[in-house]
């Protein structure tokens, strides 16, 4: 991040990228170019797992920061104003993330490229025959059709929201006569319609992670699977936040984010990261004293090499370091320290979110398997994710001028 002029609360405050910054996104992209062309030249079904659970790990954080500030907005919090527009800009990411999957979604349906050898009932639809309600609900057209549907809903919710947030502060920003009367009339115009967008989201959102991911594994199945995606993008989406606070600190944008922001960041984080836990117990508490074959063997086939290490050590890092590592008052603002433990948290969902996919399309039972095209294809969305931010910062205030409920949470502070 490059040096920052001036910048007051309540007026221009884009984002200036640096060099280096610019230069190292175009190197993330790039190594994800790479791992893309040698992942299908070797094993196409492999790297299409490899997107898919990428592309869908980001896609969270961007969606559930959406829907953090449609939260904010219905119950019109003002602890978090100043630090709001950060999780909208994740927002941004949606649209390139909606592309990828409508073209996902387009090469199932053709069968380009093989991206249906992923799912195994879309080789082989007689293995549902004796499960009628899957029989009927996993029918390719018709998970295409539905799919595109609930994409094309949360880019168009995402769309709006956005839009609504940025053209309120353009406004102000100009000094338009009727700023503050469009502001207050966008405030309660997103205060009345961020309820039924944020079932709009939960509803899609869920499809999505039923019809994309679960069905990876058709004859299993979860009822807690849309809560436990939420759960585990929320806490990915609090981590990515407070390191996103933490970057813009020594900035001008930065002396607006005041400890008690970190502090209920991190508060948030904490709550979240016990939350997912439980929830991940629940999970595996239900199908082990339920005991079907069906359900269990989803949970022994990744008690196995090479997936066993991963199911051992995440835990540690999504649960047992925050769970001990955040509980003092200073774990949640505090320089290096938190950053690390909010790395260590992504990192970690990350891996959960290869654990989710990767083992029902590749083929490694007890054998050497190094993810160097899913880290590879990480490392290149993780770019598009940050050039989506970086571009959402220079075009837009990061800080949300225009926003009403900022100036009384300054004015009270």
């Amino acid at each position: 991040m490059g040096s920052h002029g001036h910048v007051h609360p309540l007026t221009d405050s884009r984002l200036q990228p640096s060099g280096i910054v610019k230069v190292s996104i175009a190197v993330l992209v790039l190594v994800g170019l790479a791992a893309l062309v040698f992942g299908f030249g070797s094993d196409s079904t492999r790297t299409w797992g490899s997107l898919l659970f990428n592309f869908f790990f980001f896609y969270s954080i961007a969606v559930i920061g959406l829907s953090f500030a449609g939260m904010q907005e219905i119950v019109r919090a003002r602890w978090g104003r100043p630090v709001k527009r950060l999780h909208e800009m994740f927002g941004s990411f949606v649209m390139v993330a909606s592309f990828f999957f409508l073209i996902l979604l387009g090469c199932l349906y053709t069968g380009f490229g093989s991206a249906d050898h992923m799912y195994k009932w879309m080789m082989d639809p007689h293995m549902l025959d004796h499960f009628a309600g899957k029989r009927d609900w996993l029918v390719k057209d018709f998970l295409v059709y539905r799919d595109v549907f609930a994409v094309v809903c949360i880019a168009f919710g995402a769309w709006w929201q956005l839009r609504c947030v940025v053209s309120r502060d353009q406004k102000y920003l100009d000094g338009a006569s009727d700023a503050k009367e469009y502001a207050l009339k966008t405030r309660d115009h997103l205060r009345y319609w961020s309820a039924p967008v944020l079932v709009l989201y939960a509803c899609c959102f869920s499809l999505l992670g039923f019809d994309l991911l679960m069905s990876l594994e058709p004859l299993w199945f979860s009822t807690l699977w849309g809560g436990w995606l939420f759960a585990l993008a929320m806490q990915t989406m609090l981590a990515s936040l407070s390191l996103w606070m933490f970057w813009l600190k020594s900035t001008e944008i930065g002396k607006q984010y005041k400890t008690q922001q970190f502090h209920d960041i991190g508060k948030l984080l904490y709550g979240f990261s016990i939350f997912f836990a439980y929830l991940t117990y629940a999970h595996i508490l239900t199908y082990w004293y339920g005991n079907v074959p069906e359900e269990t063997e989803y949970f022994f086939h990744r008690l196995n090499q090479p997936w066993l290490t991963i199911a051992i050590v995440t835990p540690l890092f999504n649960f047992v370091l925050p769970l001990f590592g955040l509980i003092p008052k200073a774990s949640k603002y505090t320089p290096v320290y938190t950053p690390i433990v909010c790395c260590c948290i992504i990192l970690a969902q990350w891996f959960v979110m290869m654990l989710v996919v990767m083992p029902d399309v590749v083929d490694s039972h007890n054998q050497m398997y190094f993810p160097w095209i899913e880290i590879g294809v990480g490392l290149g969305v993780l770019g598009l994710f940050l050039a989506s931010i970086f571009y959402f910062g220079t075009k837009y205030p990061v800080v949300a001028a225009g926003d009403p409920d900022l100036r009384m949470y300054e004015a009270a502070h």
